[in-house]
């Protein structure tokens, strides 16, 4: 079984596969795997479960042992019984035993407190169903709560040049700190980043002669510590950004990459409380094209 040092630096992302010919992007899917690309990411609120029932025969085509499977726990859970029967779900369209990470999708997915739903995620642990747990799009303060009482292995959360916000109050840190592996999603921002041509980006895209995805992708991975997950099933792209990997930037520039802010973002008020003033966090990178 894989262990958290054994996950590529690159996951897989499955948002907008194309369920209805997924011949077509299980081959991309399948060349990501053959490429060492062992993590996989799988949500049920994709087409109302359509994308992870597309994609068993995907699983099913890997060694169990060979890939790290995390799937989400996702709204509405109102009763403790309503957690076991989502992973129960997975399990049974999937045909698996277990998954090596459950993480609940948002802390308003669930009605219980947000502890509690933990502990019980925990005792399916103990069941031998799931192999690990993790968090996303939570706040710090909801991180350090679950994490005191729960051991969290990942943390899902936005980030990319322009969207730092989980840097700023101190989640990045406090993973670090607390040997919590950062996912990060829309690392590229669905290429909205790269279009933009920020001067910083096309000046090392020129000097490292590489894309500006490349240049984000080596930044966040080598610098920052993070693994994106990254949805694409085109075989030159899967390429591209695997090649991300192979080059190292100077010092200065990754610091340069680090100071460098947008204050379109940065100003953008986030609604942690779902009262419906502000942006929820899993919605800051759509913002802006």
């Amino acid at each position: 079984m894989l262990n958290k040092n054994d996950i590529f630096p690159i996951g897989i992302g499955t948002w907008k596969i194309d369920y209805e010919n997924i011949e077509n992007d299980i081959k991309g899917l399948r060349y990501s795997y053959e490429k060492g690309q062992n993590y996989l990411s799988l949500y049920m609120l994709y087409n109302g479960g359509a994308v992870v029932r597309s994609l068993k025969n995907y699983v099913n085509s890997m060694a169990r042992d060979k890939v790290f499977i995390n799937v989400n726990i996702e709204p509405t859970i109102e009763k403790f019984e309503d957690i076991e029967k989502q992973l129960n779900e997975y399990l049974e369209i999937l045909n698996i035993k277990y998954v090596d990470n459950l993480q609940l999708h948002t802390p308003k997915a669930t009605k219980l407190p947000l502890i509690d739903t933990y502990n019980e995620m925990k005792r399916l642990v103990n069941t031998g169903k799931v192999r690990c747990l993790g968090i996303s799009n939570c706040n710090l303060e909801q991180l350090k709560e679950v994490n005191e009482k729960v051991k969290i292995d990942f943390f899902e959360g936005v980030y990319n040049l322009e969207c730092k916000i989980n840097e700023n109050i101190g989640i990045l840190d406090y993973c670090k700190e607390n040997d919590i592996t950062f996912i990060a999603y829309q690392a590229l921002r669905r290429n909205r980043t790269a279009k933009r041509n920020y001067p910083l980006l096309l000046e090392l895209s020129e000097k490292y002669n590489k894309t500006q995805n490349q240049v984000i992708l080596n930044w966040i991975i080598k610098e920052k510590g993070i693994k994106p997950i990254i949805k694409c099933t085109n075989i030159r792209r899967i390429n591209e950004n695997l090649e991300s990997l192979e080059f190292e930037m100077e010092k200065v520039d990754y610091e340069r990459l680090n100071n460098f802010r947008n204050e379109e973002f940065d100003n953008i008020k986030i609604d942690w409380s779902y009262t419906g003033e502000g942006i929820t966090i899993d919605q800051l990178a759509n913002q802006f094209e």
